[in-house]
């Protein structure tokens, strides 16, 4: 009786980007694949940051330079190809892209206050106010619509601040940020974001495929996002507050926050 096969061992990816390939494969495009990671990465740390003026800005500057690496890293590894030409295609098709336009043009290292102010702004509003004049029998959402709007106020603000230096309250608030940027007005960041890393991340994708390769999928049937994690950004843009102790604090807050 012959003794059973030994499975072959895999061995261990070289990269984050070979562990994201098809199992037992190895990317053929590892540089590119990471620096995709990475803005996956960067995407992530502007939304936990939303709230903190400076932080999220410094995450949009980092975001932005990976971005534009991955078909600078694509471009590099070209090598992988037979034919490259497909590549030459995708340029021609980015160009009609307003986001992709956008980001070949931002020629930055950090994004400067003056590129987020003329698009950017925050807003309070009373939650439970007892004040309120809404009348009674008013089926609106008691949990969002019932008070009248404080006002917008400054963007590059930190919510902490505001939170902390408010007057003494009998009641909560909600606060409701939009970052913009010069150059894309009336575009949200995290949406613009989002959507530039579903542009890449089919042309990193496409790249596997014309070598011969599998990229793992994430994408659901049902989104329109290459990862369902990017979806449903409204959820960073709102914070709202409760009161503890006779004290004003932002619910469900981040761990670690405003640790800087």
């Amino acid at each position: 009786m012959e003794p059973p096969e030994i499975p072959k061992r895999i061995a261990a990816p070289d990269s984050l980007a070979q562990s994201l390939s098809a199992e037992g494969s190895r990317c053929p495009i590892p540089f590119t694949h990471d620096r995709l990671h990475e803005i996956h990465y960067w995407w992530h740390q502007m939304a936990r940051n939303y709230h903190e003026p400076e932080p999220f800005r410094y995450c949009l500057g980092a975001f932005i330079q990976a971005a534009r690496g991955v078909t600078f890293m694509l471009k590099k590894e070209k090598g992988a190809f037979k034919d490259f030409s497909w590549y030459d295609k995708w340029v021609e098709k980015a160009k009609d892209n307003p986001l992709l336009r956008w980001l070949n043009d931002a020629r930055v290292n950090v994004v400067h206050r003056q590129s987020l102010e003329p698009n950017s702004w925050m807003e309070v509003d009373c939650i439970d106010n007892p004040r309120s004049r809404r009348h009674a029998g008013d089926e609106e959402d008691d949990d969002i619509n019932d008070g009248p709007l404080v006002g917008k106020v400054n963007p590059f603000m930190c919510t902490h601040a505001l939170i902390a230096r408010g007057p003494s309250t009998d009641h909560c608030h909600k606060f409701t940020r939009q970052w913009g940027i010069e150059g894309l007005p009336g575009k949200e960041l995290l949406e613009v974001c989002a959507e530039i890393y579903d542009r890449l991340d089919a042309v990193v994708e496409e790249a596997h495929k014309q070598t011969g390769g599998i990229m793992i999928s994430h994408k659901k049937v049902e989104s329109g996002r290459a990862l369902p994690c990017m979806e449903h950004v409204e959820k960073h843009r709102l914070v709202r507050t409760v009161l503890r102790d006779g004290h004003e604090v932002w619910e469900d807050e981040p761990p670690g926050l405003h640790s800087h």
